[in-house]
């Protein structure tokens, strides 16, 4: 076994700043795998703009070229919101050690995920920096340059570089849908 790590989120549409994150966590952690895990629904909200589904075909469109990234379908095959620690149980077993990765933006509800202190207990826990959020210490930090968010290139999708293995698909779909909402 080997150590690896879980990238999880909407990805609602996937962006650079998510390929940035995958890319500095294959230089600066020490793991053989990361595993990118849409979210049928985030458990945090009530409804996604694309349906997951298309945000599954899109990342595994995006990481097909690399041997690294494993985009799983496991939340998505769920059809309903799964938390954190269950995905985290799900791949217990591949990895002798496991790291999480999330935005420094998740950081201030973090304690109010499910069953938080199991998952602190199971995980080494990696932050991405964003929006200049101070990372406390105790955490594996990974400095993000990228200042982009979902949210915002659903508002504004034809002035964000898209992934270019899916920008026509993406910028087609939030523009005849007119997900423009948060």
């Amino acid at each position: 076994m080997c150590n690896v790590a879980i990238f999880g989120g909407s990805f609602d549409p996937p962006h650079s700043g998510h390929i940035a994150i995958v890319e500095e966590a294959l230089k600066r952690l020490d793991i053989c795998q990361i595993i990118v895990v849409p979210a049928f629904l985030n458990p945090f909200k009530t409804s996604s703009h694309a349906p997951a589904q298309m945000r599954l075909a899109w990342l595994q469109k995006i990481f097909a070229d690399e041997p690294r990234v494993l985009v799983s379908d496991f939340e998505v095959c769920q059809q309903r919101q799964v938390s954190t620690i269950e995905t985290v149980e799900h791949f217990a077993g591949a990895a002798d050690t496991m790291y999480l990765i999330i935005g420094a933006d998740n950081l201030a509800s973090l304690r109010k995920w499910h069953r938080f202190e199991a998952l602190d207990q199971r995980v080494t826990w990696v932050v991405a920096s964003r929006d200049n959020i101070k990372i406390p210490e105790g955490y594996v930090q990974l400095d993000i340059a990228e200042s982009v968010s979902s949210t915002l290139v659903r508002k504004a999708v034809e002035h964000y570089p898209l992934p270019e293995a899916v920008a026509s698909e993406i910028a087609t779909y939030y523009k005849e849908n007119n997900a423009s909402a948060n």
